[in-house]
C-alpha cells in the first residue's frame, strides 16, 4: 500500500499537475479575479519550472559532486548498483539489450572493475510493475547483469537482488546479502543516479550498511547564462524539474517514516 500511494503522491504534487490546476480554474472560474490569479500563478510556474539556468541552479545544489575515478587510491570489495531506467521498457529477447537514460548507472562501475579499482557488482532492484502507473516488459536487473558479462565482468563477480521495488527495499535486501556473506568485504561503493544519492545513502545506512556514494547520470550541467538559458522555458526543463521534486519529496517522506 506505501508503494501505491507514494507513486499516486509524487504524480499529484508534480509542478504540471499545479499549472493544469492553475489552468482549470482560470478556465472555470466565473470570478474574474480568480481567473487573473490563476492565470499568472500558471505562467509563474511555467516559468519557474521550465527555466533552464534556476533548474541547474537547484540541481547543482542537491545533487552530489562528481567523484574522479583516478582519485580513488583503493580497490572497493563491492559495488552496489540500484536499478531504475537504466534498461528500456522494450520487450527484448535474450540476445537484445536495450539501455535507456539512467544506464550510466552500470557505465561508471563497470569502468571501476576495469581498472581494477572495484571487486564485484551487486545489482539491486526488481520488478516495478503496477497496473496503473507501467508494465515492465523485461527484468532490468539480469539485463544488466546480462550486459555486464558480455562486457568482461566474470560471471562470478556479479551478484543480483531482484525482490527491491524501492530505494529502502534495496538497502534492506542488499544489506541481508553483504551481511550473510561476510566473504565479499566491508569496503562498499554506491552507484546510482546523483540526484538520488542523499535517500539512498541514508537508507543503507539506516541499513547498517556504509557506503562511500558514487554519482552518476547527472542532470545538472556547467552554468549557462545565455538568453534562452536565462528567460526561455523548455519542455526539458520541466522534465527535470519534475525528477528533482520527485526526488525532494522521496526524501522527506522517507525522513519523516525514518527510512533514511
Amino acid at each position: 500500500m506505501f508503494y501505491f500511494l507514494s507513486k499516486i503522491l509524487y504524480y499529484v504534487l508534480m509542478p504540471l499537475s499545479f499549472i493544469m490546476i492553475g489552468l482549470a480554474f482560470a478556465l472555470f472560474s466565473k470570478n474574474p479575479k480568480v481567473k487573473k490569479r490563476s492565470l499568472i500563478i500558471s505562467f509563474c510556474m511555467i516559468f519557474l519550472f521550465g527555466n533552464g539556468f534556476l533548474v541547474n541552479e537547484a540541481l547543482l545544489w542537491w545533487e552530489e559532486p562528481p567523484i574522479a575515478p583516478a582519485s580513488i587510491t583503493e580497490t572497493y570489495d563491492v559495488g552496489i548498483v540500484l536499478t531504475g531506467g537504466m534498461t528500456s521498457n522494450l520487450e527484448s529477447s535474450d540476445s537484445q539489450i536495450f539501455t535507456d537514460k539512467q544506464a550510466d548507472r552500470f557505465i561508471q562501475p563497470l569502468r571501476l572493475y576495469k581498472m581494477g579499482k572495484l571487486k564485484k557488482i551487486l545489482i539491486s532492484g526488481g520488478n516495478t510493475d503496477h497496473i496503473i502507473m507501467r508494465k515492465d516488459v523485461s527484468n532490468e536487473t539480469l539485463k544488466v547483469a546480462q550486459f555486464l558479462e558480455e562486457m568482461g565482468v566474470k560471471k562470478e563477480d556479479i551478484l543480483v537482488e531482484t525482490k527491491s521495488r524501492n530505494t529502502r527495499e534495496n538497502a534492506l535486501f542488499s544489506s541481508n546479502i553483504l551481511k550473510k556473506n561476510p566473504q565479499l568485504g566491508s569496503k562498499f561503493l554506491l552507484f546510482t543516479s546523483a540526484y538520488h544519492l542523499p535517500r539512498a545513502t541514508g537508507c543503507f545506512e539506516k541499513a547498517g550498511v556504509k557506503v562511500i556514494p558514487f554519482g552518476t547520470a547527472y542532470k545538472s550541467k556547467a552554468r549557462s547564462f545565455t538568453f534562452e538559458n536565462l528567460f526561455m522555458p523548455k519542455e526539458l526543463n520541466m522534465v527535470e524539474s519534475y525528477y528533482l521534486i520527485h526526488e525532494l519529496l522521496g526524501y522527506v517522506v522517507y525522513k519523516i517514516l525514518g527510512y533514511c
